[in-house]
């Protein structure tokens, strides 16, 4: 039995406070995971501690631990870092994230061993080299003046070589094959691979044949070799890294502590387990600090972007309606720039300061949650297509686009929770006191940076413009 069967009726409720507090969204399978992997370490825990304790009833045994697991079933899907970051639940105190990373196993062209070409946070860019890495065509810089080899033989004969001159790097010309006419036949006679066409900085350009002194360090060189014919002298490879990243569960606790008497006196007259309520507030606190935690941990390691500032001063002339509606063009391009980044990813989250929210509500595309659980970081609704959660964290105007997915590797940050909120059982003593304790032990570690990017919203009115003679 697997542990999403042995958890079964406990994830269903553990779906349904996670469909309540985002607005009946179904909880992901990889969250699910999670939930149950965390409840099975508290199993195991639990296990160990009460084989080790001679003194306790086995009947308080069993209820202590339904409580610590009941616990972790409400506790943990009510996190917001579920639904920011990746959440990879550790085995034991210390963990290890694997993935593969795919590199270039040949220097071709511009391309150098090594380059990135894939990995789970983003593309290696596919610039003019990449583009040509399996193909005959190759791009080769010179090293050393006067001297030119061809890296990639057998040389197709007859094809022009363009020389792009170091100086003017931007003056790239198209690849043309068909220009035999060109030459004389005596000049045709003493090209051996290829010709070039030297640009100069000036913008003219000159035909002339391959000559060792006319070839300068730094200029770029294009040729094709023949990649059909057989045997090959070599071949583009593709490399894969196995890469990781080392985790280690780090401890919260807090501990609650009233006495007997205020217990008493506070079921009288008040109707409330006081006992009950203090540790919905230590639980609650424990909470609050890691998603405080991952809101900074995104907030900090999100790139600033200054295109991604957007005055909420409106226009004269302009409605407020019609002025909001242009901030989801900013949203848009901070979007944009996660894709640049990474060629992979857009955003699907929004992370804003509480100054947004009017903002949100009066754009066409928003989505407000019903009844939207407001207590410290909160699923608010959707914009374009995000989900948006507001944080008292965010500064004034501040907020931040994101990405992050349903799988366990693509986030700009990873959660890794090892054991959920586990508290001690209640002790009561000599005098009268009551004491409980409560713990948690995970890892939170920013992971992927090109996944997030900041931008804020400020105020500052435009000036008043008088045109005419004033009068």
């Amino acid at each position: 039995m697997n542990i999403l069967e042995a958890y079964q009726k406990k994830l269903s409720i553990s779906e349904k406070v996670y469909s309540k507090e985002h607005g009946g969204r179904a909880m992901p399978q990889t969250k699910k995971i999670a939930v149950a992997r965390v409840l099975a370490n508290t199993s195991e825990y639990l296990n160990e501690a009460f084989s080790n304790s001679v003194g306790t009833q086995l009947a308080n045994m069993k209820t202590f631990k339904k409580f610590c697991l009941d616990l972790t079933t409400v506790a943990l899907p009510n996190l917001i870092a579920n639904d920011l970051v990746m959440v990879w639940p550790l085995k034991s105190r210390t963990g290890y994230i694997q993935y593969l990373s795919f590199t270039a196993g040949s220097n071709k062209g511009g391309v150098n061993q090594g380059d990135l070409f894939n990995d789970p946070f983003r593309l290696g860019k596919m610039d003019d080299n990449r583009v040509n890495y399996t193909a005959s065509l190759v791009v080769d810089v010179v090293t050393t003046a006067g001297q030119f080899t061809a890296a990639w033989t057998p040389v197709v004969k007859g094809f022009k070589t363009i020389l792009i001159n170091p100086a003017d790097p931007t003056s790239i010309v198209e690849y043309q094959e068909n220009f035999i006419d060109k030459y004389t036949a005596a000049q045709l006679a003493t090209v051996t691979y290829y010709t070039y066409k030297l640009i100069a900085t000036d913008g003219t350009i000159t035909y002339v044949n391959v000559i060792p002194g006319d070839v300068a360090v730094g200029t770029k060189v294009a040729y094709k070799y023949d990649n059909v014919v057989i045997p090959q002298n070599d071949l583009p490879i593709v490399n894969a890294h196995m890469e990781g990243i080392s985790l280690e569960a780090k401890a919260r606790r807090i501990a609650v502590y009233y006495s007997q008497m205020a217990q008493f006196q506070a079921k009288t007259e008040m109707g409330i387990d006081l006992g009950e309520v203090l540790a919905t507030q230590a639980c609650g606190e424990l909470s609050y600090e890691i998603d405080t935690e991952v809101v900074d941990t995104l907030v900090n390691g999100a790139r600033f972007h200054e295109d991604l500032v957007w005055n909420k001063a409106r226009p004269v002339g302009v409605s407020i309606r019609d002025h909001y509606a242009a901030f989801a063009e900013t949203i848009a391009l901070a979007s944009k720039h996660i894709y640049d980044e990474t060629q992979k990813y857009e955003a699907n989250y929004i992370l804003a300061s509480s100054a947004l929210k009017p903002i949100f509500g009066l754009m066409e595309d928003w989505k407000p949650v019903s009844n939207a659980k407001v207590n410290g970081p909160y699923y608010a609704g959707e914009l374009l297509g995000m989900k948006v959660y507001i944080s008292p964290r965010m500064g004034e105007g501040e907020f931040v686009v994101g990405y992050n997915g349903d799988d366990m590797v693509t986030s700009a940050a990873v959660f890794a929770p090892y054991m959920a909120i586990i508290p001690t059982q209640l002790l009561g003593f000599s005098d009268g006191s009551m004491s409980q304790g409560f713990s948690t032990l995970y890892d939170l570690k920013l992971l992927n940076p090109l996944l997030i990017v900041k931008g804020k919203v400020i105020n500052v009115p435009e000036p008043l413009v008088i045109t005419g003679d004033g009068e």
